[in-house]
């Protein structure tokens, strides 16, 4: 149960934030930002609580069932406590993010154009620092038909993603902080998400070439 109180924490507390605030919040809340920081989305007040707190749960429920549906579930003993730290660390996030929607809602201006792409860099770091801990799982990590055929492809995979998601949390991060490029995270996240795959298929092949 301890390693639950954190998480919990985190749903209590946004729970509460939302409970006090909701009386004051305008009708009309921004949820959603363009990579410049300009609001491109609103809900009324009720469907951002819904949907924001929803998140949380839903991403809570999913770290508990996940281990018990993987037909893997007894690798997740090999990296629980790194298990249980990226899932908290992606609760926090969207907990920050509540708490920018919460602000922005009571009429507070917000620089979110720069507070969104350091949260979510930060949020790659700390995943890319922790990434080659993660075992072979069918839910968890780069898994696709190439990492999860081998154990050295999956070791090799994920040595190599942390140190592209470390490297794009600090771009983005840097682009939050100095507005280097407008529209600069979408492009570096697609990076970030398929040269993993890329890399992890081309590793596969000279598995196959070798074994041929």
């Amino acid at each position: 149960m301890k390693k639950h109180i954190f998480s919990l924490s985190i749903i209590l507390a946004n729970l509460l934030m939302w409970a006090i605030a909701y009386p004051h919040i305008s009708d009309q809340v921004p949820i959603h930002w363009s990579s410049s920081g300009e609001v491109d989305r609103y809900a009324s007040k009720m469907e951002a609580m819904l949907t924001m707190m929803g998140l949380l749960v839903f991403l809570y429920i999913m770290m508990i069932l996940t281990p018990k549906l993987d037909p893997r579930r007894k690798n997740y003993q090999l990296f629980s406590k790194t298990y249980h730290l990226l899932i908290n660390a992606m609760l926090l996030l969207f907990f920050l993010i509540n708490l920018l929607v919460v602000m922005t809602g009571l009429g507070y201006d917000l620089p979110t154009g720069s507070i969104v792409p350091v949260l979510v860099g930060v949020l790659l770091i700390v995943i890319g620092n922790y990434l080659p801990r993660v075992r072979s799982n069918f839910f968890f990590g780069i898994k696709n038909p190439w990492t999860l055929s081998s154990d050295a492809i999956w070791k090799k995979t994920h040595r190599f993603a942390a140190k592209v998601f470390t490297a794009a949390g600090l771009l983005i991060a840097a682009d939050g902080l100095f507005s280097i490029s407008e529209g600069m995270m979408l492009p570096i996240i697609l990076i970030t998400v398929f040269a993993p795959y890329i890399y992890s298929y081309v590793l596969y092949r000279k598995e196959m070439d070798v074994k041929s």
